[in-house]
């Protein structure tokens, strides 16, 4: 008898973090430990250990796997779905032949990786933080935030002492390379780690991007032309918005036509060489409006959206009534008139989670700690929410 949750991850899998850290997936935020000396060490760290002797219990779901969990509940997807997918040998008899009695292998290869070199970014999204970009920096200490020891005190800038010669071993067997941030395409590890794989011939591995669009070419190298010797490419742009809204809530400056410019690149790109691109958007109070006009401006591209939960303060979640449900007729309105199935699908999508914080919502919003804090930011960046945002100026 196996474990109808089980996963392969455990198995043939580490997230290595930004600022120095490892997980055994992305979703096990809690239990983060620092590397061995070698990648098959790390693989056999306590934490690990627990997690496959747990994973091929049949009455147990590990701790970490909860979010997978309730993913699944909800959405039928998750990280853990997408893992079996990807590595279907690995199933549940498989690893437990090659599981020591203690939780440990003798052999481990990353056939699924998934690396942040460090937290190097050229955004400081409104709703993010110096754990993923290095320019939060003045703006966390302005915001009374003490900067960890990992941290550079001087740039902000926290990295992953990956040791190149141990994860040469591991490429030939890689089958699915995550790179996300900070912002990966301003960081050198990306562009040797896709060179490596190409240069030993593992083009068959695919290739997941996160980006914020900004960048393609990073001194000698040119990301799309990297990308184009991979036979599976997926490329995520995270946002959320266009024009002053999105220099508001992501870029902090004025470059929405460079960054439009860059978006149709990969989509030409993406279309003739069968690339997967999608906008990856998370749906806030103070975006659900506008993002309506954002789907629209981009009537054939894949949306794929989550709902901003932290800080509670941007979530829809326990936002007002009065305004999610006039939200909800808005877009209501605006699927009527969509252009195409996939405007109708997104709108729909978008709608539906409105209508689901409708519902459920307490109003207990504290904007009050929205104002004080995106009110310094605000100052720092020499923005206006208010002039960003005209239909919630009245919440300003």
């Amino acid at each position: 008898m196996y474990n109808s949750f089980f996963c392969p991850l455990p198995w043939n899998h580490l997230m290595f973090k930004q600022r120095g850290t490892v997980q055994a997936c992305c979703e096990s935020y809690d239990e983060q430990f620092s590397p061995s000396e070698t990648i098959l060490a790390t693989a056999n760290n306590p934490i690990m250990r627990k997690l496959r002797l747990d994973m091929l219990d049949p009455n147990t779901v590990p701790q970490m796997c909860n979010v997978c969990e309730r993913r699944e509940k909800y959405q039928s997807v998750s990280v853990r779905t997408h893992a079996l997918k990807l590595h279907p040998r690995w199933t549940p008899g498989h690893a437990q032949t090659v599981t020591n009695a203690d939780g440990s292998v003798d052999n481990f290869y990353l056939e699924h990786l998934d690396i942040r070199w460090s937290n190097l970014c050229n955004y400081k999204c409104r709703f993010c933080g110096l754990m993923s970009s290095h320019s939060w920096l003045q703006d966390a200490k302005l915001l009374g935030q003490v900067p960890g020891k990992e941290y550079d005190p001087k740039t902000g800038i926290a990295e992953y002492d990956m040791d190149w010669e141990d994860l040469k071993t591991h490429l030939p067997h890689v089958k699915y390379c995550k790179l996300a941030g900070g912002e990966p395409t301003i960081m050198s590890g990306t562009y040797q780690l896709l060179q490596e794989l190409i240069d030993i011939g593992n083009t068959d591995c695919q290739i997941s991007l996160i980006t914020n669009g900004t960048t393609i070419q990073y001194g000698k190298y040119n990301l799309i032309e990297l990308l184009k010797n991979f036979n599976k490419v997926k490329i995520q742009i995270s946002l959320e918005g266009m024009g002053a809204r999105h220099a508001w809530a992501r870029s902090g400056k004025d470059d929405w036509h460079a960054i439009e410019q860059n978006i149709n690149k990969f989509i030409n790109i993406g279309n003739e060489y069968k690339w997967i691109i999608n906008f990856h958007s998370g749906i806030s109070w103070m975006n659900m409006f506008h993002l309506a006009e954002f789907i629209m401006h981009y009537p054939n591209t894949k949306f794929v959206f989550n709902i901003v939960s932290n800080p509670e303060e941007m979530s829809i979640a326990n936002f007002y009534k009065k305004d999610l449900q006039r939200c909800s007729w808005h877009y209501e309105k605006q699927i009527l008139n969509a252009s195409t199935e996939l405007v109708h699908l997104h709108l729909s999508q978008v709608k539906k989670a409105i209508d689901k914080a409708l519902v459920s919502s307490n109003e207990t919003v504290d904007l009050d700690k929205f104002r004080r804090i995106q009110g310094i930011l605000d100052t720092s960046r020499k923005q206006s929410f208010a002039e960003a945002y005209p239909e919630w100026s009245h919440y300003a």
